[in-house]
C-alpha cells in the first residue's frame, strides 16, 4: 500500500489527526459556550502559518504530532472566560476532546464497513470429537443450509440456533459437494462445531516472509513442513510452531502447484507473552456489503464493544490479571501503525479507529492533568460548592504528573525492552 517513507508520513499523519481532532472537540464546544479562545494550533513547535479570525489566532505549527487550544481564563481565573462558566459548561468543554475521538473512531468504522463490507464466517463446519464419537454424519466442509427449519446465513446464526437447542436432537439440511442431505444432530451441552475455513490467502503484509517468497492473494496452501493442509486453522498452527525454522510450503495459484521454503518470524503476544511464528498473511473470508443504516448500527455496536474491552484491559492491568509488560508507548504505537499501513487501507482504517477509541478511554481516566481528572476535580468543586484552592490544585496536578511520568517511564521501558528482545 505504501512505500517505507510514505508509511512513516502516514503514521505521523495518523497520530497528528487523532490529537488535533481531540483538541478541535475542545475548541468546538468552547465556541458554542461563547468562551474566548486565544489560540488553536494544528501541530506544535515553531509556527509556520497563522491567521486571526475574530478573537482566535489559528496556527499551523511545524511538528505535526498533535495540536493545542488556549482558552481565556483556563490558566488564570482572574481573566474570566472559561473559569467563570458553570461547572456543567466547563465539564462539557473538557469532555468534548475525548468524545470527539470516540466520534472519529465511530466514523472510521462506518467508513470501513461502507467501503469494504464486513467479513463473515459461512456456516461451513468442522465436527469436533464429540460429534465424531456420536457417529453423526457431519463431515468437515459440510455447509449447513437450515437447522430446525431456520435458514442459516452464517456461522454466528448457527451458533445462536444451537445455543437455543442444547441437549436436544435437531434436524439439519446440509450441502456436501453437489449433494443436498438431511440428517439429525444431537446438540451437546458444550458446543463443539467449529467453522471450516479454507487455507486461502487474502492479503500479504509488505516486507513479510510471505511477501519475500512471492505469496499472493488467492493462493491456496496445500502443505506446510511436509504436512498436508485442509483448513486455515491447520496452517496457522504449524506456522506458529515453527518460528525461526525454515520450512517447506506448497501452494496452488490458479491451476499451478508451487513449492518454496519460508522462515516464519518470531512474534510475541503482548498480553500472554507467548512466542509464535508468523509469515504475514491474512485469511480470505467472504464479505457482505452494508447499507448505510446497517453500517451505522454496526458501527455503534463495534464502538461500544471496543470501548468496554479497553476499560476491561486497563482494569486487568491495574489488578495484575494482565502483565504491565503489555502496555506500550509511542514506539509501540508507531510500530503498530507502521505495520497496519503495510496490511492495506481496510486494516489501516480499523487500526486508526481502534487508536482513536483508545485515546478516548485513556483521556477519560480520573487522573489529574488528563481530561477525566479535570472533570473529576470540577465535580468535587461543585459538590463542595467552592473552587479548589491553588494549593489543592497544585497537589492534584503533582499527583497526576507523577502518575503520568511513571506511566511514560513504564511504556518507554517496555518499548525499549521489546526492541532489544527482537
Amino acid at each position: 500500500m505504501f512505500t517505507s517513507l510514505s508509511t512513516i508520513l502516514v503514521v505521523l499523519l495518523l497520530i497528528g489527526v487523532l490529537i488535533t481532532f481531540h483538541e478541535f472537540g475542545h475548541l468546538f464546544v468552547a465556541k458554542l459556550a461563547h468562551i474566548p479562545v486565544e489560540s488553536f494550533s494544528v501541530g506544535f513547535g515553531p509556527v509556520i502559518f497563522k491567521k486571526r479570525f475574530q478573537e482566535t489566532e489559528y496556527r499551523l505549527s511545524l511538528i505535526p504530532l498533535g495540536g493545542y487550544i488556549k482558552m481565556v481564563g483556563e490558566e488564570n481565573p482572574d481573566q474570566g472566560g472559561y473559569s467563570t462558566k458553570p461547572a456543567g459548561v466547563r465539564i462539557a468543554v473538557v469532555a468534548a476532546g475525548p468524545f470527539f475521538n470516540l466520534i472519529l473512531g465511530f466514523i472510521l468504522i462506518v467508513a470501513m464497513y461502507l467501503n469494504f463490507g464486513v467479513t463473515y464466517l459461512p456456516p461451513v463446519v468442522t465436527p469436533g470429537s464429540a460429534t465424531r464419537s456420536a457417529r453423526v454424519d457431519l463431515e468437515p466442509g459440510d455447509l449447513i443450509l437450515t437447522a430446525v427449519g431456520e435458514t442459516i446465513p452464517d456461522f454466528e446464526v448457527l451458533q445462536q440456533v444451537l445455543n437455543k437447542n442444547r441437549g436436544t436432537v435437531i434436524p439439519l439440511k446440509i450441502r456436501r459437494g453437489a449433494q443436498i442431505l438431511r440428517l439429525t444432530y444431537p446438540v451437546p451441552d458444550s458446543l463443539e462445531l467449529e467453522p471450516f475455513i479454507p487455507p486461502v490467502i487474502d492479503r500479504v503484509r509488505a516486507g513479510s516472509p510471505a511477501a519475500r517468497v512471492g505469496l499472493q492473494p488467492g493462493d491456496r496452501i496445500v502443505a506446510v513442513a511436509g504436512i498436508p493442509i485442509s483448513s486455515w486453522e491447520e496452517f496457522v498452527r504449524i506456522v506458529r510452531e515453527n518460528g525461526a525454522n525454515r520450512i517447506e510450503i506448497k501452494y496452488l495459484r490458479r491451476d499451478s502447484l508451487y513449492t518454496d521454503s519460508i522462515t516464519p518470524t518470531v512474534e510475541q503476544d503482548q498480553l500472554t507473552r507467548e512466542r509464535f511464528g508468523q509469515i504475514g498473511v491474512w485469511v480470505r473470508l467472504p464479505k457482505k456489503k452494508m447499507a448505510l443504516p446497517v453500517a451505522v448500527w454496526e458501527g455503534v455496536r463495534r464502538t461500544g464493544y471496543i470501548t468496554v474491552q479497553t476499560f476491561v484491559i486497563i482494569y486487568k492491568v491495574i489488578t495484575r490479571q494482565i502483565s504491565s509488560r503489555a502496555i506500550g508507548g509511542p514506539i509501540m504505537v508507531a510500530k503498530i501503525a507502521y505495520e497496519g499501513a503495510s496490511w492495506g487501507m481496510e486494516y489501516f482504517l480499523a487500526l486508526w479507529a481502534l487508536l482513536s477509541i483508545n485515546l478516548f478511554v485513556v483521556n477519560m481516566l480520573p487522573v489529574p492533568v488528563l481530561d477525566g481528572g479535570r472533570i473529576l476535580l470540577d465535580i468535587i468543586a461543585t459538590i463542595r460548592r467552592h473552587r479548589l484552592t491553588e494549593r489543592e490544585l497544585n497537589w492534584a496536578n503533582n499527583i497526576g504528573w507523577a502518575l503520568i511520568g511513571l506511566l511514560v517511564a513504564l511504556t518507554l521501558f517496555n518499548d525499549i525492552r521489546r526492541l532489544f528482545q527482537k
